[in-house]
């Protein structure tokens, strides 16, 4: 073997502290005031991206309604329908959060995937759109409430007995 090269050790900057504004003691509750403040000033957006993510798994849809590639087609429904799930509570929509979260269930596995009804997979897609349009943001909304339960019923009486939930 040859010579051995140095080895040359290099630290990035830390740059969080400028990003925060400087330096933050221990215990101070000063970064999660800016984050809320910085969340608060965000939170006009929050409709528009929301909007976006429905969009997202309603397009999913469309592309797959034809299930010609159940799996393929049906895994795509389901990411998007899981980055909707992780989304919608932060933009002020926990029932929407609740409705995203059976239907990713529904399409979990291949096997779950292969039994989904298309109804189901609908009344999920519409559950949402409509939670956002009549700006359904309480987990206290009593047909809201009624509606992710039915849901999450329909659900579990259509998934394979040993089936993975997401």
């Amino acid at each position: 073997m040859g010579k051995a090269k140095p080895i040359e050790i290099i630290t990035p900057p830390n740059v969080l502290k400028a990003k925060l504004g400087g330096p933050l003691s221990i215990g101070s509750s000063d970064a999660i005031e800016r984050a809320e403040k910085a969340l608060k000033n965000l939170s006009c957006e929050f409709d528009n991206w929301l909007d976006e993510e429905i969009g997202r798994v309603e397009a999913a849809w469309a592309n797959a309604r034809s299930l010609t590639d159940r799996e393929t087609q049906l895994s795509e429904v389901f990411g998007a329908s899981h980055d909707l799930k992780g989304l919608a509570t932060t933009y002020g929509y926990p029932l929407i959060t609740r409705y995203a979260d059976s239907l990713c269930k529904l399409l979990a596995t291949e096997e779950s995937r292969a039994i989904a009804p298309v109804q189901l997979i609908e009344a999920h897609i519409h559950a949402c759109r409509i939670a956002m349009r009549d700006e359904i943001k309480s987990n206290d909304h009593a047909v809201g409430v009624a509606l992710a339960t039915e849901l999450e019923t329909q659900v579990a009486e259509h998934l394979p007995a040993d089936s993975e939930h997401a």
